[in-house]
């Protein structure tokens, strides 16, 4: 039986203080202002897929997968973010009622402590080299002594149900990180979807191509980017000399098939998002700025097939958009899904967030007779 979520309240995440969102959708669409926690909402349902594992809350600082480790904020920087902004105090609280009856309450504390490590202990976690001290004098006076450098470490601790699950943290400069143990408080199946994760080339083509009925239907949608197109398939030769699948798409308009990143930014995520949808089966789909990309002439055609194989497949699904021809797109796009959609819209107040809830016949009726906007 699929595991979808019921409710969330969030009590304090990032920007985002005391929000509810109850009776939620087989698709919800979460809309608002800039800043006003669109993305933070489906960062508290990707933490769901394991909390206990410090390498997912780290994936959770919007870093894009391949960026230098370098470049962009640190590990310390983009996890002391996820914190309040304005509140007293380093606390996380959230809670998730599922479909199944079940529901799961997650505290996340944390503290910054200054902490004196040796330098070639921080020369492991760091790509950079620290150098403290004069080694040369050292050694003349017959006195060396192992040089230490001063770091803020961010401790940090994540309770499930008052339970302490993980006990871990970074320090302030660390960029390498060793790999952990393996700890899973898998609490449901998610898969999130970055609005720039087309970019890598990567889609989920093992899952469709063990279901030739889906596979036949992307196929069909697809002809909205190329006309021509006959096949998807993963090239696997000369496989060990490169890391990752080429994936190569057949198609009548060109002489042989052709790898996928020659193809513009709509065709791939198209494809992505589709592929998602697939490999998600009877689980929780979070689409954060999912129109990205797409042109405004397939936009019917492609979130028509995502909305009703969703459906099918008894995924959850969860949109984030700003965009008030997406939204009107997704609305219209399957009138007998109506049903099972709602938008909420998220507004910030003094004393936290709140959302304003419409199903999706409601929300229509709204923008098209009376002009109100619904992002």
């Amino acid at each position: 039986m699929p595991k979808h979520i019921r409710a969330v309240h969030i009590d304090s995440f990032r920007g985002i203080r005391n929000l509810h969102l109850e009776e939620l959708a087989p698709v919800n669409i979460i809309t608002g202002d800039n800043n006003s926690g669109k993305t933070s909402v489906l960062e508290v349902m990707e933490s769901l897929d394991n909390p206990g594992s410090f390498r997912m809350w780290r994936s959770l600082i919007r870093k894009e997968r391949f960026a230098p480790v370098n470049m962009g904020m640190t590990p310390f920087e983009g996890l002391s973010g996820l914190f309040p902004v304005n509140g007293e105090g380093m606390r996380i609280s959230y809670k998730v009622d599922f479909s199944d009856g079940t529901s799961n309450g997650l505290e996340v504390d944390g503290s910054t402590v200054e902490e004196s490590l040796p330098v070639k202990e921080m020369e492991k976690l760091a790509v950079m080299v620290f150098h403290a001290g004069d080694e040369e004098n050292d050694e003349e006076n017959g006195e060396k002594e192992e040089n230490v450098i001063d770091v803020e470490k961010l401790r940090f601790s994540v309770f499930l149900d008052e339970e302490l699950i993980l006990d871990s943290g970074c320090y302030d400069v660390q960029t390498r990180f060793r790999l952990e143990r393996n700890i899973n408080h898998h609490l449901a199946d998610v898969n999130y979807i970055s609005p720039v994760r087309h970019a890598e080339g990567t889609v989920f083509l093992n899952s469709v191509l063990d279901n030739p009925e889906l596979y036949e239907q992307m196929i069909q949608v697809l002809r909205e980017f190329d006309p021509g197109i006959i096949s998807i398939n993963v090239d696997n030769a000369n496989e060990k000399y490169r890391r990752g699948n080429i994936y190569k798409i057949l198609s009548k308009e060109h002489k042989r098939a052709l790898p996928l990143n020659v193809y513009g930014d709509g065709m791939k995520k198209a494809i992505l998002l589709m592929s998602a949808v697939i490999r998600t089966q009877g689980g929780i789909l979070l689409l954060d700025e999912f129109e990205t990309a797409i042109h405004t002439t397939a936009m019917e055609k492609v979130f028509r097939w995502i909305l009703e194989t969703c459906i099918k497949l008894d995924v959850q699904l969860f949109l984030t958009t700003h965009s008030e021809e997406a939204i009107d797109k997704i609305l219209k796009c399957s009138p007998v899904l109506q049903d099972k959609m709602k938008v909420f819209t998220l507004y910030k107040k003094e004393d936290g967030t709140v959302a304003r809830v419409l199903d999706a016949r409601k929300a229509i009726e709204i923008k098209d007779e009376m002009g109100i906007e619904l992002r």
